[in-house]
């Protein structure tokens, strides 16, 4: 578990964009997976100035990243993890009740790809203060195998939502071999999926603000897509019961030898995962060095 190049920068753009890192958890203890010259050019752009061997000194602790997160502005820094073997200061299963000492006890809780489901990010939710930060930086795409679930741009939107006291403030991706990063948009928002198809390893990055101290995932979540089919059939069977629903095959799916189908199929991939992957409408393109913070509303007690 650790912080490469694209979740060091993704904490940077997170500080300038008011997030609190003065009392930090994160999620599995954090390594540094980014050489001194090159942390040192993003803190530069981030207009931190430091020397080459300040920057070093931020490795001096075996490469984890609690250095890194003082310089940020943490204070206090706990690390949760079920095991002991990376040296994390709180063993605790976050699949398990929560702790009372660790409700509303973080500014910001950092997860790096390690969050499991639905009791663990129930768990991390409820660790953060009111208007504090969770920041999650998690694969997306062309990464199986690294860590146990991927989620999606609509997993976060549904979850991290004023029905449990959040607002999503910035949802970010980014491929691990481009210096380009791309806003995301909410697919309720947007009517229409989220999707991407590429070749490259790709990043979510995403920081989900608490304004409000709410009950949290007392209902589960649900795809807005499917909620507006739903509410959609419920319509339609009301005025006409005994309409049939149509396949959602296309006409070539439905009609055309398998082996065309499948060459088809696998051609219209390879032209979209190489000359437009991404959805304009969900994708749009900015200098992460240059995010500023949001309007923002205050948080409420409760």
């Amino acid at each position: 578990m650790g912080l490469d190049d694209k979740g060091a920068q993704f904490l940077l753009a997170a500080r300038r964009l008011g997030v609190s890192f003065e009392r930090t958890a994160t999620i599995g203890r954090q390594q540094l997976y980014v050489t001194p010259p090159l942390l040192r050019r993003r803190l530069g752009a981030f207009g931190i100035a430091t020397t080459a061997e300040d920057t070093r000194r931020l490795f001096d602790e075996d490469g984890f990243a609690e250095p890194l997160l003082r310089l940020l502005g943490a204070r206090q820094t706990v690390s949760i993890d079920a095991s002991a073997y990376e040296g994390a200061s709180r063993i605790l299963d976050l699949n398990q009740p929560l702790p009372p000492d660790l409700e509303g006890a973080f500014t910001a809780v950092v997860d790096a790809g390690s969050l499991d489901v639905r009791t663990a990010m129930r768990n991390c939710m409820r660790m953060v203060a009111p208007d504090g930060y969770f920041l999650a930086i998690t694969p997306v795409n062309n990464m199986m195998g690294h860590g146990f679930y991927q989620f999606s741009p609509e997993l976060f939107h549904r979850v991290f939502s004023e029905a449990n006291g959040f607002t999503v403030e910035r949802m970010l991706l980014t491929s691990t071999s481009s210096t380009h990063w791309f806003e995301v948009a909410d697919p309720k928002a947007i009517g229409a999926r989220v999707q991407l198809r590429g070749f490259r390893p790709t990043y979510l990055c995403v920081a989900a603000r608490r304004v409000e101290m709410r009950s949290v995932l007392g209902t589960p979540p649900q795809q807005s897509d499917y909620v507006t089919r739903w509410e959609g059939a419920k319509a339609t069977a009301a005025s006409a019961p005994d309409r049939v629903t149509t396949s959602e095959l296309n006409r070539i799916e439905r009609h055309a030898p398998y082996r065309l189908m499948m060459a088809v199929k696998s051609l219209y991939h390879l032209l979209q995962a190489t000359c437009l992957p991404f959805d304009r409408r969900a994708f749009r393109r900015v200098d992460i060095a240059k995010l500023t913070p949001r309007g923002r509303r205050s948080s409420s007690p409760g």
